[in-house]
C-alpha cells in the first residue's frame, strides 16, 4: 500500500472515530481503534497524531479537545471530538452574479482536462436550488465562453500556478519553430478569445508572457524542481504583463477612435470571433475593396484605422482562421506570406 492511501485511510479512520463517539474519546481509546496507531510506540504515537490532527484542521475540520485529572492515577487525562459546528459545512449562498461566474467557469473549462471535475462539482451546486438551475435545452444562451481555452495546457498549468510548480514546455512564436521554455508560473489570465500564462521565464529571467494556444505539446514538470520552491513577487500584477499588442493604441494594433492612423484595414471576422478587433472597429460598413477574397457566408466586414501594416499582420495570425483580410492588397499579401511560413515551419516540426 502506498504511503499516501496509508495517510488517507489513517485519516479516515479518525474521522470516523471523532465522529462517531457520544463523548470525549481519550488517546489511549484512539490508540486501541486504529490499527496504524496502535503498531507505534509512545513517542511515534503523538508525533503521528499531533502531524493527523494538524492535517484534519487544514482541511477546516476543527477538532475540540479537553482535560481531566485522573483520580485514580494522579495523570492527566486528555479527549478529542468533533462537534457538528466544527464538521458540518456551513450554508452557501450565492448572488445571482456570483452563481452565473460559477457557471461561466465551469462552461471555460469543458474544453480541459478539468472538465469531468468542474461540471460534477456544478451538478453538487446546482442541488442548492436558486442561481445554478441546468439550461432547458431550448433555451438560447446569451453568452458564448471563449472555445481557445488550450486544453490540456490550461489544466496542467492552472495547477502549476496552484501548486507553485515549475514547468517546461514547448512554444510556438508566428512564423517561428517551437522552442523550449522553462517557466515559474504566476497567473493565467483571459481576455476576448484568448487565454495567456504570465511568469518568469527561468532561461532569460524575466517576466513573460505566453500564449496558451501557441504551446505545443505537454506541459511538464522541470526538472530537479520542487512544487513552492519560488515566490511570486508581492508587487506582480498579472494584468501589467498582458503583451503590449493588446492594446489598441500600441503600433501594428487598430487606432483608437477618432484618432488619425496611416491605413485602413477592411476584413472579414467570423461571428462571434476576434473580439479586440470588433471593439476597436470602426461604427460604419466599409466598402469591400474590389478584387477582394471571397467573403464566408454570414461573417462580418469590419474597417479599422491601422499605423503599422507589417506588425499588424504578424497580429492578425492570433485571429487565424477566424479573419479574412478583405484590404489592403499590402496586407492581404503580407498576411498570406506570414500563413504559408509558419504552417511550413509547423510541417518542418512535425517531419522532424
Amino acid at each position: 500500500m502506498s504511503r499516501e492511501r496509508r495517510q488517507t485511510e489513517r485519516l479516515m479512520n479518525l474521522l470516523i472515530a471523532l465522529r462517531a463517539a457520544r463523548g470525549w474519546t481519550d488517546r489511549d481509546q484512539l490508540r486501541r481503534s486504529i490499527e496504524e496507531y496502535a503498531q507505534l510506540d509512545d513517542v511515534a504515537f503523538d508525533r503521528q497524531f499531533s502531524r493527523d490532527k494538524a492535517t484534519l484542521e487544514e482541511l477546516g475540520i476543527a477538532i475540540s479537545s479537553t482535560a481531566w485529572d485522573d483520580p485514580f492515577t494522579g495523570d492527566t487525562g486528555y479527549g478529542y471530538r468533533i462537534e457538528d459546528e466544527g464538521y458540518a459545512l456551513t450554508r452557501l449562498d450565492f448572488t445571482p452574479a456570483e452563481a452565473a461566474v460559477v457557471s461561466v467557469a465551469q462552461s471555460l473549462l469543458s474544453g480541459t482536462a478539468l472538465a469531468a471535475d468542474a461540471r460534477s462539482a456544478l451538478n453538487k451546486l446546482r442541488g442548492l436550488g436558486e442561481g445554478f438551475e441546468a439550461p432547458a435545452a431550448d433555451r438560447e444562451v446569451e453568452a458564448q465562453v471563449p472555445t481557445t481555452v488550450a486544453g490540456t495546457a490550461f489544466a496542467g498549468l492552472l495547477r502549476a500556478v496552484a501548486d507553485r510548480r515549475c514547468v517546461v514546455f514547448d512554444y510556438r512564436p508566428p512564423g517561428r519553430e517551437p522552442a523550449r521554455r522553462t517557466l515559474e508560473p504566476y497567473a493565467l489570465l483571459t481576455r476576448g478569445d484568448r487565454s495567456y500564462v504570465v511568469g518568469r521565464d527561468v532561461d532569460r529571467d524575466a517576466l513573460r508572457t505566453f500564449r496558451l494556444s501557441r504551446i505545443t505539446g505537454r506541459v511538464s514538470r522541470a526538472p530537479r524542481r520542487r512544487d513552492g520552491d519560488y515566490r511570486i513577487p508581492e508587487d506582480f500584477s498579472a494584468a501589467a504583463h498582458l503583451p503590449q499588442d493588446r492594446a489598441p493604441e500600441q503600433v501594428g494594433e487598430p487606432g483608437r477612435r477618432g484618432r488619425t492612423t496611416a491605413h485602413e484595414v477592411v476584413l472579414a471576422v467570423a461571428p462571434d470571433r476576434a473580439l479586440p478587433l470588433r471593439e476597436a472597429a470602426r461604427g460604419t460598413v466599409p466598402p469591400v475593396p474590389a478584387e477582394s477574397p471571397t467573403i464566408p457566408t454570414g461573417w462580418d466586414v469590419l474597417s479599422l484605422g491601422v499605423d503599422d501594416l507589417d506588425a499588424f499582420a504578424h497580429r492578425l495570425l492570433d485571429f487565424s482562421p477566424s479573419v479574412v483580410v478583405l484590404g489592403p492588397h499590402a496586407l492581404l499579401r503580407t498576411h498570406v506570406d506570414l500563413l504559408r511560413r509558419t504552417a511550413a515551419a509547423l510541417e518542418e516540426a512535425h517531419d522532424g
